[in-house]
């Protein structure tokens, strides 16, 4: 609805993009939100070009390898993934700026209106609200301000319960007025920090003024005549989508029976996420071999391991070892413009 009422304003699939983006780190913030990151695959209908703007999250400058070890050198996942010192460098702010200001035809204030309504007058809990909050309800009680915004004495909010958040519309109303350094410089990055440090985490000033967007050459690829064009490390996601693909491929794919048509898919994504683990990283800190991952030599190669009748343990595949669990989803939104503007962003 956000990305609609930009669109009837004037707006093209970047302002609708900013709008949807501003508006789901307001109303799912146990998805989205200011103090993430994510990728913008934007697709510009007038030059004919594809550009990644990479807005991840970076680890803030005083991190080292061994901060969630306990003094035993033990591994303690909690503290990776809840609280301040799991909290990296905020990216969605910057990205916001970025892709309104570059690609938008529509002055940031309008883009981030239906977001600042839906901080400042509320939106009522559904069921998917309340069930993210059921399940992550010992980790809101722990902290006084997540607890006074989520939820409502402490509990998961009722069904049409509203959720204001003031703060947030106030954050979001200085991005507007001072664009990128509205969040990560001044005052503003002050509080932030001392709120972060006070908390026990290792943020700095320094860290979020070095923070700035990069665009990057997306993966292109090709599938039965199909032009592939998706995200390049340090997301993980269009590598294995292609190696899965290439896999398909030179497995001959349409040829086979329906039955072992799904058999090939489970192995090629079993192989693809294999690699995934083993291989993919930041580039602006490690070598990522995506040639060699999608060349036609290690497609075949990874085809000629598959049995076509019957699964391979993936613990025959050898390292890494499986991975814990992970969530069930990834926020993800799509937008096409009248021009033929594309936007893809996760």
């Amino acid at each position: 609805a956000a990305g609609m009422e930009v669109l009837d304003a004037g707006g093209n699939a970047f302002d609708a993009a900013v709008a949807v983006a501003a508006a789901l780190a307001v109303v799912e913030p146990f998805g989205s939100g200011l103090g993430g990151g994510g990728c913008f695959l934007l697709h510009d209908e007038r030059t004919g070009n594809d550009v990644l703007v990479d807005a991840r999250e970076v680890a803030p400058l005083q991190s080292v390898p061994e901060m969630f070890q306990n003094n035993k050198g033990e591994v303690v996942r909690d503290w990776s993934t809840n609280g301040p010192l799991a909290a990296a460098i905020p990216g969605t702010p910057a990205a916001l700026v970025h892709v309104a200001a570059r690609y938008g035809n529509l002055p940031l204030a309008e883009s981030l209106k239906p977001a600042i309504r839906l901080a400042r007058d509320g939106f009522p809990v559904n069921e998917s609200y309340r069930l993210a909050a059921r399940q992550r309800l010992e980790i809101l009680r722990r902290f006084a301000d997540t607890s006074r915004t989520f939820l409502f004495k402490g509990d998961v909010p009722a069904l049409g319960t509203l959720v204001r958040q003031p703060e947030l519309a106030a954050t979001l109303e200085r991005i507007v007025q001072q664009g990128h350094d509205g969040f990560y410089a001044g005052e503003f990055a002050h509080q932030l920090v001392d709120a972060v440090t006070e908390a026990g985490g290792i943020w700095s000033v320094e860290d979020l003024a070095k923070y700035r967007v990069i665009e990057r050459a997306p993966l292109v690829g090709n599938y039965r005549g199909a032009r592939i064009v998706t995200v390049p490390p340090p997301s993980a996601g269009g590598v294995a989508l292609l190696e899965m693909l290439n896999m398909l491929d030179a497995g001959d794919y349409p040829a086979v029976p329906a039955a072992t048509r799904d058999h090939l898919v489970v192995e090629a994504m079993r192989r693809a996420f294999r690699d995934r683990a083993l291989h993919l990283g930041d580039p602006d800190f490690v070598t990522v071999p995506v040639a060699q991952l999608l060349s036609p030599a290690h497609a075949a190669a990874q085809v000629a391991s598959i049995d076509r009748a019957r699964a391979t343990p993936s613990s025959a595949l050898g390292d890494p070892a499986t991975p814990p669990p992970q969530g069930d989803n990834t926020t993800h939104f799509s937008i096409l413009d009248r021009a033929g503007n594309r936007v893809a962003a996760t």
